[in-house]
Order: structure tokens, then sequence, then C-alpha cells
């Protein structure tokens, strides 16, 4: 009988095909006789834009009518704390994805539960402490009014602070048809009152088309070539610096994983990944390769369908992945991301990526973190960043 993923499916504008490079990656870091075998069975479940409601009915689904195994897919903390009681009692496992827009908390520690995380507040809160050291006092953090309910400009504070800051400003963009881009309703004023009173630095937040938007409008401003520009991780990424390789624009980011590394794991991934779709991976087809590097790990364990063993090992697993050493289990040894403060420049068509410093890291379950969590009570629901 074969082991059963359920897989917590969410609706994506940005990536349609989020789910099928996580399952993808699943498949492009297993041993081609296991995936011939068919031994791992994947069970998708429609979730819509994550809701607490729709995902906690998903997951009671695929625990108590599928009987699924194993529960995976994106979610966010705030949505897996309440689905953490589900898992236990079922005697089940759960191996969660994230992007990183918030920080774990402690309460979501249980040895039924594992998180694979991009850990992009990890990113933030190095960007922030590098500002400071670089630019100084006085920065402005902007953000759409769909990004400031996560914890990643929290975090940024957090390092500026830690690097001596003492004031920064925040600038949110709302108001206005919530049917339209807030970018496009909101950035000529910004720009223009940052042209009249210019910062330190100017260090943006923002996904999908509004990056691209945002990026164009600074790029025709005054403040282009004056005032330095951090943008964040996911807009770092290829799928949106590529969409304005032609600016002629510099800016700063504390990227999270090194494409074209040439180290041994990296090039690994991406030609399985390449030999088995014949398309170039994405960060979801990363997230589902280190599962299935998990998943081969415990093979043997799983035949047996020992489940008391894969927790035990679940809880000290360690990988070593394309972007490093990777480990699951939120405790004290929650392994830190490696990450590089990129200097990027867009011109011709190209982008290219000139690596100028290391990031500094905390551990998650750092008070200053732990701070952040106290801080924010926002009530935005919006479950998922880059969705």
């Amino acid at each position: 009988m074969p082991i059963r993923i359920g897989l917590l499916v969410p609706y994506s504008s940005i990536y349609p095909q989020l789910s099928g490079s996580l399952v993808s990656g699943v498949y492009a870091a297993l041993p081609p006789a296991l995936v011939k075998s068919g031994f791992f069975e994947f069970i998708p479940e429609y979730v819509k834009q994550g809701s607490q409601k729709d995902v906690e009915e998903a997951v009671k689904k695929l625990l108590f009518f599928h009987q699924a195994d194993i529960i995976a897919g994106l979610v966010n903390y705030k949505t897996a704390k309440g689905l953490v009681p589900f898992i236990e009692s079922a005697n089940r496992i759960g191996f969660f994805t994230d992007m990183g827009e918030c920080i774990p908390s402690e309460e979501l520690q249980s040895k039924h539960v594992f998180f694979n995380s991009f850990q992009f507040w990890q990113s933030e809160y190095a960007l922030g402490y590098w500002a400071q050291q670089q630019f100084g006092d006085k920065g402005v953090v902007v953000m759409s009014m769909y990004d400031a309910g996560y914890h990643l400009q929290s975090a940024f504070r957090q390092g500026a602070i830690k690097a001596g800051a003492t004031i920064m400003d925040y600038e949110i963009l709302h108001g206005g048809d919530m049917r339209q881009s807030m970018v496009q309703q909101h950035i000529h004023l910004f720009l223009e009152k940052m042209q009249a009173a210019p910062p330190a630095y100017i260090h943006v937040i923002v996904c999908g088309t509004e990056a691209v938007e945002f990026l164009k409008a600074y790029k025709a401003s005054t403040l282009n070539g004056n005032v330095p520009l951090m943008i964040s991780t996911h807009m770092a990424a290829e799928e949106i610096l590529q969409q304005v390789a032609d600016l002629q624009l510099e800016c700063y980011a504390a990227p999270m994983y090194n494409y074209d590394s040439d180290e041994k794991n990296n090039t690994g991934f991406k030609k399985a990944y390449l030999r088995l779709t014949g398309k170039k991976p994405d960060v979801f087809a990363l997230l589902g390769y280190e599962m299935g590097l998990v998943l081969t790990a415990l093979f043997p364990e799983l035949q047996k369908r020992d489940w008391a063993k894969v927790q035990q090992l679940l809880q000290s697993q360690v990988i070593r992945s394309p972007r490093g050493e990777r480990s699951f289990y939120l405790d004290s040894s929650y392994k830190q991301p490696l990450i590089d403060i990129e200097k990027i420049q867009l011109g011709t068509g190209a982008v290219t990526r000139l690596v100028i410093a290391q990031g500094q890291c905390l551990d998650y379950n750092h008070e200053i973190f732990k701070q952040i969590h106290h801080e924010n009570v926002s009530g935005w629901q919006n479950p998922y960043l880059c969705v």
C-alpha cells in the first residue's frame, strides 16, 4: 500500500503551477526506481485562497476520508496552529512549506508537525542590519497594503535597530479601488513625497505585478541613482526581475538561494528537475525537492510504516540541499539559512548579481523575534505571500 500524501492546493494567480512545481520537485529528488514503484501517492485537495476554514476542512477530509499518512502543501503559520490538534489526534504527520512571510511561533512545536521554509523574515532582518550599517538612519520602508500584515517589515526594522538605527519611516500604499493595484493608485504620491525629502534609503516590499510597477516608476523618478533602493527577496526572484531586465536600475537584496551556484547539490537539482519536466525550476520546485530528499532518507522507516521512528528522525533530520543545510523541526537547532547581500544591476536585458556582504541571522526563537510576535496583531487574513 502506498504512502498517501494529502496535498493542500491553494489558488495562485502569480504562481498558477505552484502545486505542480512542488510535486515535480519531490519526484525529481526521488530515486527513479522509487518513482516508478508508485510508493508515494499524492492526493490533492483544493483550499481556494487558504482561509482557516477551508484549510481545516481540507485537512479533515484528507485525514479521515482519504486516510492520508502525511499532510503537505503551502500553509501559513497562523493557519497551521489550528491544524496541529487534528494531526496529533489522528497520529499522522504534517510536513508543510511556506515562504517565510511570518516568523514561526514556539506554539507550533509538535512532534507531529514539521516545516520547510524559505525564511524570508531572516532575509529581512539581514537586509535591515546591513542597510543601517551601510546607509545610516532615516530609511523608509514602503509596502502595499497587501504585504503590510506579515512580519517582514518588523524583521527589517529589528535588524536595523540591532545595527544601531534610531529612526525609520513606514509608508503603506492603501485606499481607493480594491480591485486595482495599490502601487498604480498611490506610487506617484509616494515618489513626490520622497523626492521632496529624500531618505537615506528606500526598502520596498510588494508582490507580483505590483513589484514590476514599482520598479518601473522608481526608475522614472529622480530618486533613481540618488537614493539607494532595497527590494525584498520575493521581488528579487528571477520571475520578477526578468520582466524589468532593460530598466538600467541598481538595487540591493538579500536572497535566500543562489540559482546560479555551481555547488554540486544545486546543479544536481536543476538537472534532475529539467530532465523530469523540461522546465526551469522555481522556488516551489526547490521546496518540493527538499521534501523529496527527506522522503528518500526516511524510506526504510516509511516502508515499514514505523511512524514513531519517522517522527523521531524528523526531529533531528538535516539534509544537504541546493541552499545549504536544512532541518524541519522547530527547536533550538532549527537551521539558520545562508544569506548573501547582493547588488543587482538591471540593464540591456540582463540581470547581474554581485555578492557584496554576508547577511546576519538569528535563531527563530530569539527574543527579538518573540517581540515581533507581540507587536504583530494584524487582522489581515491573506495567508499567503507571493500568491
